[in-house]
């Protein structure tokens, strides 16, 4: 199951931004034999997708299937900041035995994982890890707003109602973006995760900046989706 760190989302806004070379873009490899007999699209290997937050701050999703017999995945996503060429998260699973700590580090268009752990303290299907390369890949996938709704598929919908609103840093809404986001009336976007009265989106425009963050609830107007 996906999980949503958005404590190291928060944890990370105050740290000092980086100047870097912009690694958005998806990675991966494939392992030898055929795709799921019953899905064609279950392809056992390793893919990872990057999107530039700000600075050398980045937020990944990870999908690794193995193959027969078992056909056992592993899933998660967070945020990662890049020192040079080198990141780390914490992916301990809940009554982990030991600590599942996933290292990224850059080398050209090659992304390598370690992370020195079994599948169950990372929270991964049975025999399953994330180590391995991760090269660049080839045809490079388009990253946009549809392709990130099908990651959050089965989240519930917030429509602008208001004239605008705005895109604050922290859950409270009492911290503004350096440079002010706002959202428009009509805008659909994907609720995350809420709390009373606020909720967190994130949203890739069609000029393919990642958006994130913080809206009232009395700006929008929250549908369960289907």
């Amino acid at each position: 199951m996906k999980r949503i760190f958005l404590s190291a989302i928060v944890m990370f806004i105050c740290l000092p931004i980086f100047a870097q070379v912009n690694y958005s873009g998806s990675y991966g490899y494939k392992l030898p034999g055929d795709s799921h007999p019953k899905d064609k699209t279950a392809i056992p290997g390793g893919t990872l997708v990057l999107i530039k937050m700000d600075g050398s701050k980045y937020r990944f999703w990870l999908d690794v299937l193995n193959g027969p017999p078992g056909w056992n995945r592993g899933e998660t996503d967070g945020t990662i900041t890049f020192a040079n060429d080198t990141a780390s998260f914490d992916n301990t699973f809940e009554d982990a035995t030991n600590p599942c700590i996933l290292k990224f580090k850059i080398t050209n268009n090659t992304i390598t994982i370690n992370s020195e752990s079994t599948s169950f303290n990372c929270g991964f299907g049975n025999g399953v890890n994330a180590d391995g390369d991760y090269p660049r890949l080839e045809v490079q996938p388009l990253l946009n707003n549809k392709w990130l709704k099908k990651e959050y598929q089965g989240l519930p919908t917030a429509v602008i109602t208001a004239g605008k609103a705005e895109v604050f840093q922290d859950e409270n809404c009492m911290i503004s973006f350096t440079k002010k986001q706002y959202f428009v009336k009509g805008d659909s976007l994907i609720s995350v995760t809420e709390n009373k009265n606020t909720f967190y989106t994130e949203f890739i425009s069609p000029a393919g900046k990642f958006i994130y963050g913080w809206i009232k609830k009395s700006a929008v107007k929250i549908t369960q989706t289907e």
